[in-house]
Order: structure tokens, then C-alpha cells, then sequence
């Protein structure tokens, strides 16, 4: 019997495509291209008539699989990691500080990076209201392209898509990105060899990203007009941890309640990212996110925690503390895992990976101790993942973006309604007590 050549197409139907870009960077025909669906995805397409079933976007595709040496070095616990040593801090530039998300130290680490002549570019995330995604990934070179770049963009982007550029590229790389960007990236550097000791990986910690129709969706709770830049998280024209704002063409700036993005977190969410047991972005030398749970962190400006992961990790560290680029104060690692809901996480994850299951869905294939160290779930927590799945597939079901924003807006204000409910009904129990 002939062999079955295999290729991203299944991965895309079967929803399990992180969006990385690493099918793209394997590919050496320049047959795969990129698509937004009417739900928000960023799936790879292949042209069949470039195709020459080599395979390699299958091989190195981490939202199928993880590669045998990726499997290899998944820590004990893979919802934590290991943490040579964490930190909360901030960057002492007070630019790049007051344009931060939340302390400003990827930013800071960057800049040292790029001016110590220790790296010759960095591969960050802006925002491009022109492309597909409303995000793009992009080589930067100086600190002035690091600061347009700066803040989260919750939206998927094919970052991996530019290893091919990277190769051709003398010296070192820094690489910001999530967890799904690292697994694809260490299943890359499986047929990109050379590139293995080439690239200083800076995580972020992900608990997910929403779909790009996001954007469409809180952008009309504000403005009809065309815009040309979206922050979900303006910490430099709002309070700390910062309302999202949408900047019209014409430079008038529209400011729309940060609770209006989680209200509709779970509508927006990819079905991927529920699947996806590495919040904690395991496998880069440097970890950074939201100091969660956390006593003493400035709550008017922000900081941001840090989790040392490895050697090279810990050098970059200490070097920028030297030179004064960033502040840093030793915490406990176990208080900053415990900010970051991880065994909420173990839960989650399960009960989403059953839930997959039952409803008939290829499962990525994992190492087996992600599995082990989740916590079992009950049938209820089971029915609710399922319904999260449902609801994440069910984006792709309408005609048109315009039908799905439609719905979007009856979902926004039955939770309204019903986050005013909850509202009084506790306010109530506050009195009675």
C-alpha cells in the first residue's frame, strides 16, 4: 500500500493550526500563503500546484505533534517549567516605561540586546491595521522600531513565517513570543539545524489570544470609521492595566472600557489556544508577563515578572541589571506561579482535551506527562469545555463578518445584563451581612 503523504490541510480543518508560521518557513516552493476566515482564524493554505508532498510543513507543524527532541526536553511539570529564578521589576527608561503594557522590560532586555551588539535584530508584533490579521510579526533592528512594537497584540500572527529571513541574517536573534511560536520554532530548528544556537528566545506568558474579528467586534462599540491602530491595553493614555483604544484615521482617539475585552474573551477564543497546556511559555530562556497575585507591585504604572528559565537566561539578566537598563527584586518562585492560576490551568486544560475528544477531533499528540500532570475532570466541567469548543468552531459557520459581528453583539449584551445581575445580587449579600 503506498504511503499517505501527509501535510498541514487535516491540521487547518481539524482546528488544531496555532497560526506560528512554521509550515511557512519549512516550505522551500513557496506554496503555502496565509487567510482570515469569516470567524477571525490565520490558516495556511497550500497551492497544490507548487506542492511536492515533502511533508516538512506536517513535520514541523507543533499544533499536530511535537517533534521527538521537543518531547525530550519537556520539563517534570510542563504547566510550570523550570525556574532557575524570578523577578518583578520594571525598565528604567522612562520612555520605553511609560509606553509599556506592564513594566516595559521585554522592551528593556531588547534594547540592551540590540545596543551590546549581542543580537543584530529582534523578531517582534505590531499592530498593521492593513494586514490580514490586523498584526504582523517583523524584523526590527533599533530601539526606536522596539518602542512602535511594544505592548501585547492578542490576536494570532505567524511569527515563525520569518525564519526563513532569520537564516540569512548574521549574528544572533532575539524572538518574542508565545508558547505556540516556541513549540513551533524548536520543531523548525529540527530541519533548520543551523539556526539552533542562533536565536535568544523571550517568552510571554499566553493564557490566549481572541480571533482578529475581535478587533472588528470593539472597534464598532466605538467607532463607525476607519481606523489605523488599535492598543488593547493603553497604559499610556489610560490607567494601569489600560482600556483598549482605537485611533481613527483622522488621529481622533476612542477609548472603550477594558471590560468590554473580557466580556468577550470567551467568545473570541480560538479552539486551539483551549487546547493548549503551556500558559507558562516552558521552553524560553526568559519568561515574562503580568506580576498576577503578587504582593508590593506597582498597580498605578505596572511591572512585569520575569522568569529565568535558563543559563543564557540568567546572564541577559544580570547584564541589564549592570548597565542599569532594568530594576529587578528577587520574589519566590512559588508565589509567582501561584498568581498565574496554574492549577486552574490543570483543570482547564483536561477537561478541554476530553472534551475534544468526545467530540470526535484529532488530539494533538503530546508527551505523555502533560496528561499526567493536569487534574481529572468531572462530567459538568467536561460539558462546559465542550460548550466552549462549540462556540469557538461555530465562528466560521456565519456568511459573513458583518452576520458574525451581529451575534457578537448579542452575546455582549446578554453578559452585560447579566454582569449587572451579579452586581446586585452581591451587593445585596453585602448588606444582609
Amino acid at each position: 500500500m503506498a504511503k499517505i503523504k501527509k501535510d498541514i490541510t487535516n491540521i487547518v480543518n481539524q482546528y488544531l493550526c496555532h497560526s506560528c508560521g512554521s509550515c511557512f518557513a519549512s516550505c522551500g516552493h513557496d506554496c503555502i500563503s496565509y487567510e482570515n476566515t469569516v470567524g477571525g482564524y490565520l490558516f495556511p493554505k497550500i497551492d497544490y500546484d507548487l506542492c511536492t508532498s515533502c511533508e516538512l510543513c506536517y513535520d514541523v507543524c507543533p499544533g499536530d505533534h511535537f517533534t521527538n527532541y521537543l518531547k525530550s526536553q519537556t520539563p517534570n511539570d510542563p504547566f510550570v517549567g523550570n525556574i532557575i529564578s524570578s523577578y518583578v521589576g520594571k525598565s528604567q527608561n522612562e520612555k520605553i516605561y511609560k509606553n509599556s503594557q506592564s513594566g516595559g522590560v521585554v522592551t528593556a532586555l531588547l534594547k540592551y540586546l540590540l545596543e551590546s551588539g549581542k543580537i543584530s535584530a529582534a523578531i517582534v508584533t505590531s499592530m498593521n491595521m492593513e494586514s490580514i490579521s490586523y498584526s504582523e510579526a517583523k524584523i526590527v533592528t533599533t530601539v526606536e522600531e522596539l518602542i512602535t512594537s511594544q505592548k501585547s497584540k492578542y490576536v494570532p500572527t505567524n511569527i515563525n513565517s520569518l525564519m526563513q529571513k532569520v537564516s540569512k541574517i548574521d549574528g544572533t536573534i532575539a524572538m518574542v513570543g508565545l508558547s505556540c511560536h516556541m513549540h513551533g520554532l524548536e520543531n523548525l530548528l529540527t530541519i533548520k539545524r543551523k539556526l539552533r544556537n542562533k536565536i535568544f528566545k523571550i517568552g510571554l506568558i499566553c493564557d490566549r489570544v481572541m480571533t482578529s474579528a475581535s478587533i472588528d467586534f470593539l472597534s464598532q462599540k466605538v467607532t463607525n470609521n476607519k481606523i489605523k491602530d488599535f492598543v488593547f491595553r493603553d497604559t499610556l493614555n489610560t490607567p494601569y492595566p489600560g482600556d483598549i483604544t482605537v485611533t481613527e484615521t483622522n488621529g481622533k482617539l476612542k477609548i472603550l472600557d477594558k471590560k468590554s475585552r473580557m466580556l468577550m474573551k470567551d467568545y473570541f477564543t480560538p479552539a486551539r489556544c483551549l487546547l493548549c497546556f503551556d500558559k507558562m511559555n516552558i521552553y524560553a530562556d526568559i519568561v515574562i508577563g503580568d506580576p498576577h497575585g503578587i504582593q508590593n507591585v506597582n498597580k498605578v504604572n505596572g511591572e512585569s515578572l520575569v522568569l529565568v528559565r535558563t543559563d543564557k537566561g540568567k546572564e541577559l539578566i544580570n547584564n541589564s541589571i549592570e548597565v542599569n537598563e532594568i530594576t529587578m527584586r528577587t520574589i519566590l518562585v512559588d508565589e509567582a506561579i501561584k498568581g498565574q492560576s496554574i492549577i486552574s490551568k490543570r483543570k482547564k486544560w483536561n477537561a478541554h482535551y476530553k472534551a475534544w475528544e468526545e467530540m470526535g477531533y484529532d488530539l494533538p499528540s503530546y508527551p505523555e506527562n502533560i496528561e499526567l500532570n493536569s487534574i481529572q475532570s468531572s462530567k459538568k466541567e467536561i460539558q462546559i469545555a465542550k460548550k466552549n469548543l462549540e462556540q469557538a468552531l461555530s465562528l466560521d459557520k456565519y456568511n459573513s463578518r458583518d452576520l458574525l459581528i451581529k451575534n457578537a453583539n448579542n452575546y455582549y449584551k446578554f453578559r452585560t445584563i447579566k454582569s449587572e445581575i451579579r452586581k446586585k445580587i452581591n451587593l445585596i449579600k453585602r448588606i444582609i451581612k
